[in-house]
C-alpha cells in the first residue's frame, strides 16, 4: 500500500485518493509545500496508483507496472528537473513532443516536474500552452517549494495541494524506525530540519552538512565584532562549501529567525537552533525588531539572486554580510 508510507501528509492523500474513487482525476496538480515534506514522495506514489494494473486507489507494488517504475523503467510516467539553475523551454518542448505520443502501455501519461517554480519564463509560457489544451490521457504534476514563483496563470490551470510541515515527533518516530537512532540524536536531528524530513534525512546521511552548519553559525554568532579583513575571510570560508550554499543560507535565516522570535517571547523551546540558545540570549539586546527583519529579507535577497542568476557567488556573498553589518551601525 503506498499511501500508507507518506507520513504526515493525510490530507493530500485524502484530496488524491477521493479523486481516484470518484474518477475525476485532473490533468495538471501543484504540490506546494517547502523542501523535504514528501510533495516527490506522494506525486511517485500518486503516479503508480494512477497506473497500478490491480487497485485503483493505491499502488499494490506487486504487478508489472508498479515494477517497472519501481525499477525506473516506465514508458508512462516521467520525470523532468533543472538543468543547473532553471527548468528550460528545450525541456517543456520535449515534454510537448513526448504529450504528442499517446501512452505506450497504461491509461495515463504522467509527468512530474520537480521544482517546478525554477521554470525560466521562456519555459513557463511554452507550459502554459500546454496546460490549456492536454490531451485527455496526459496528468503533469508541478512540485514547488515557493508557489508565488509560478505565474498566476499557471497556478489557476492546476489543482493546488498543499503539504504542511511535518512535526517533530512525526520526524522523530520516522528517524528511529528507519535509522534506528536513539531518541535523543533522532529529537535534536528532527528540531533542527524545521519541518522538513527530507532535510533529516540529509543530516543523518551526510553528516558533513551538520558540521558546516556549526562551523559558518560559530562565525555568524560573532559577526558584529568582525573587522573588514575577518569578513572577508568569512566569505572564504563560505565558499570552501559552496557545493553547501543552500544549506549554509537556510541555516543562517533561521539563526536570524530564531533570534527574532526569542527578541519577542524569550521562549527557547521554539529555536530551532536550541545549541544556540546562550549566543541566542547574549545577542537579543544588541538588535531591533527592525534591524532583525532587514537582516532576513538581506539574505533571503541574497540567497533569490544566487538562485535564479549567475551573479558571482564571492561578490553577493561580500555584499549580503556587509550590508548585514551596517544595518547594526
Amino acid at each position: 500500500m503506498a499511501f500508507a508510507n507518506i507520513v504526515g501528509q493525510d490530507i493530500p492523500v485524502d484530496i488524491l485518493q477521493n479523486g481516484l474513487e470518484r474518477k475525476r482525476i485532473n490533468h495538471a496538480y501543484l504540490f506546494t509545500g517547502k523542501k523535504g515534506v514528501g510533495k516527490k514522495f506522494t506525486a511517485i506514489q500518486f503516479a503508480k496508483a494512477l497506473n497500478c494494473k490491480e487497485m485503483d486507489l493505491d499502488a499494490c507494488g506487486e504487478c508489472i507496472s508498479c515494477r517497472k517504475f519501481d525499477s525506473g523503467n516506465h514508458p508512462d510516467i516521467v520525470d523532468i528537473e533543472p538543468e543547473g539553475k532553471h527548468i528550460k523551454i528545450d525541456q517543456i518542448r520535449k515534454l510537448q513532443q513526448s504529450i504528442s505520443y499517446r501512452p505506450y502501455e497504461s491509461e495515463w501519461k504522467i509527468y512530474i516536474i520537480k521544482e517546478a517554480d525554477c521554470m525560466n519564463l521562456q519555459a513557463a509560457n511554452s507550459l502554459l500552452r500546454t496546460l490549456e489544451d492536454p490531451p485527455g490521457y496526459v496528468i503533469i504534476i508541478l512540485l514547488a517549494s515557493k508557489e508565488e514563483s509560478l505565474l498566476p496563470t499557471i497556478t489557476s490551470r492546476c489543482q493546488i495541494v498543499k503539504f504542511r510541515p511535518l512535526t517533530v515527533d512525526e520526524i522523530i518516530d520516522r528517524l528511529i524506525s528507519r535509522f534506528k537512532l536513539d531518541k535523543n540524536k533522532a529529537k535534536k536531528i528532527a528540531v533542527l530540519a524545521d519541518g522538513s524530513l527530507g532535510k533529516a534525512i540529509d543530516f543523518i546521511e551526510n553528516e558533513e552538512t551538520l558540521t558546516t552548519r556549526e562551523i559558518i553559525l560559530d562565525e555568524i554568532k560573532k559577526l558584529n565584532n568582525l573587522d573588514l579583513v575577518e569578513l572577508f575571510e568569512l566569505v572564504q570560508k563560505i565558499l570552501d562549501y559552496k557545493e553547501e550554499i543552500d544549506n549554509i543560507l537556510e541555516s543562517i535565516i533561521t539563526f536570524y529567525r530564531d533570534l527574532l522570535l526569542y527578541k519577542g517571547s524569550q521562549k527557547e523551546e521554539l529555536l530551532i537552533n536550541f545549541d544556540y540558545q546562550e549566543e541566542l540570549s547574549c545577542l537579543d539586546q544588541e538588535y531591533t525588531f527592525d534591524e532583525i527583519q532587514a537582516i532576513i529579507e538581506e539574505i533571503e535577497k541574497t540567497n533569490n539572486l544566487i538562485q535564479n542568476t549567475n551573479v558571482n557567488l564571492q561578490l553577493a556573498l561580500e555584499v549580503m554580510l556587509l550590508n548585514i553589518k551596517e544595518k547594526r551601525m
